[in-house]
């Protein structure tokens, strides 16, 4: 009985440790690719995978942006280096695995992975602290970047240390789409 009465006179005396925490934001997964940081909603994505080189089967006479034909969870799925995709230099064909993001197109079920150099974890981004502006390209930390990078993402968000980009992924799966 001393129990009973010492929770709820704790519950009396301490409200807020009894209360869950309201998270404010929507979860994106955070990247690097070359010396950017960026965002992908947390919904577009199937998971994140370390792949090893020796997993990943070549596809003869396809772009230089195709990685090739991967597997996971019974699925087979097409990587693509996001940074050449993009005009930025391709990931070392030295490494012994990459980071591969495995996306999910929400019109249709399929899947494609995308190789980047290093997962960050997830951030929460408030969607009104999203900046979408036409001048993207301003807020790209290096002004030597291809102009064409600024079509991939559609707004950014500030973080405490650095200004995260957001990739538009409808975009994203165009240009794909085109490669192939």
């Amino acid at each position: 009985m001393s129990s009973v009465s010492t929770l709820s006179r704790l519950q009396e005396l301490l409200p807020q440790l009894f209360q869950t925490p309201v998270i404010k934001g929507d979860r994106y997964l955070r990247f690097g690719i070359n010396k950017l940081s960026a965002l992908i909603p947390m919904t577009n994505i199937q998971e994140s995978l370390l792949i090893q080189r020796s997993r990943i089967t070549p596809i003869p006479q396809m772009p230089t942006a195709v990685m090739g034909l991967a597997n996971s969870r019974n699925a087979v799925f097409c990587i693509f280096d996001l940074g050449q995709l993009m005009g930025l230099a391709p990931l070392s064909s030295y490494l012994r695995q990459y980071h591969v993001i495995v996306l999910k197109e929400s019109t249709s079920d399929l899947l494609i992975g995308i190789a980047v150099h290093q997962i960050q974890g997830v951030t929460r981004v408030i969607s009104e602290e999203i900046f979408t502006d036409e001048n993207i390209y301003d807020l790209l930390p290096q002004k030597e970047l291809p102009m064409s990078l600024k079509t991939y993402f559609k707004g950014s968000f500030q973080d405490d240390e650095e200004q995260l980009l957001i990739l538009d992924l409808p975009t994203l799966f165009a240009d794909i789409k085109q490669s192939k």
